[in-house]
C-alpha cells in the first residue's frame, strides 16, 4: 500500500510539473507575440510618419539649392514710392537696392546695355520697377585699369544679347565685384560667373511690377 502510494504522488508530481511547463511554453509565447505585434505597429507608425514628413523635407532641401544659384537672394519687397530727385526718404532694405523708393525716368532717357554713368540708388529701383536687371560692378576691387577693361568687355558681349531689359554700368559702393538684381532679388558676387549671371537674367528678366515691352 505504501508503495502505491507513492506511486500516486510520483505521478501526481510529475502532472503538475508538466502543467507548469506547458504554462511557461504558453506565457513565453504570448510575451513572444506581444513583442512581435508591437515591433510591427511601431515600424508602421515610424513609416507613416516618414512618408508625412520626408518629402516636404527634401523639397525644401533641394528649393534653397536652386534660389541660392540660380535666382539668387530674395529681399522683401518696398512699397514703391516716388520720389523726388535728391530727396530725403527711408532707408533700402538691401545695398543695391531691389525695391521702395524710385525716380521717375522719362522713357526717351531709358538706356538699355552699357552705360558708363553710376545710376543712383532711386535711377536703379526705377529700372527695377520696370523689369529690368541690373548688372553692376565695382572696378575699384580689382588691382589694374587693364582687368577692369576685360571686365566691362566681358559683361558687355552678355548683356548686347539683350536688346532690353538689361543695364550694366559702375558701382563703386559695392562691397563685391559684382552685384545683379532684379525687383526683390539680388545676387552679390565676388568674380566673373557669365553661366551665373545669365542664369539670373532669365529667371527675373521682365519680373517687375510693370513691364519694360
Amino acid at each position: 500500500m505504501a508503495a502505491r502510494e507513492r506511486d500516486k504522488r510520483k505521478r501526481a508530481h510529475r502532472r503538475s510539473e508538466v502543467r507548469e511547463t506547458r504554462r511557461d511554453k504558453q506565457s513565453k509565447r504570448k510575451q513572444i507575440r506581444r513583442y512581435i505585434l508591437g515591433t510591427v505597429t511601431g515600424i508602421g507608425a515610424l513609416m507613416i510618419i516618414l512618408s508625412l514628413v520626408l518629402p516636404g523635407s527634401l523639397g525644401s532641401i533641394n528649393s534653397s539649392a536652386t534660389t541660392s544659384y540660380a535666382e539668387g537672394s530674395r529681399i522683401d519687397i518696398q512699397s514703391p514710392v516716388l520720389v523726388d530727385e535728391n530727396e530725403t526718404h527711408p532707408a533700402y532694405n538691401s545695398s543695391p537696392p531691389t525695391s521702395g523708393w524710385y525716380q521717375h525716368i522719362p522713357e526717351e532717357s531709358i538706356v538699355w546695355g552699357e552705360t558708363t554713368e553710376q545710376l543712383r540708388p532711386e535711377q536703379q529701383v526705377n529700372y527695377l520697377r520696370k523689369g529690368a536687371v541690373l548688372i553692376q560692378y565695382n572696378c575699384l576691387l580689382l588691382d589694374t585699369i587693364k582687368e577692369c577693361d576685360e571686365l566691362r568687355d566681358n559683361l558687355r558681349i552678355m548683356v548686347n544679347r539683350y536688346p532690353q531689359g538689361v543695364v550694366q554700368s559702375p558701382n563703386d559702393k559695392l562691397e563685391t565685384l559684382f552685384a545683379v538684381s532684379s525687383w526683390g532679388w539680388l545676387d552679390n558676387l565676388g568674380e566673373y560667373d557669365e553661366l551665373r549671371i545669365e542664369d539670373f537674367i532669365q529667371m527675373h528678366l521682365d519680373k517687375g511690377p510693370i513691364s519694360f515691352k
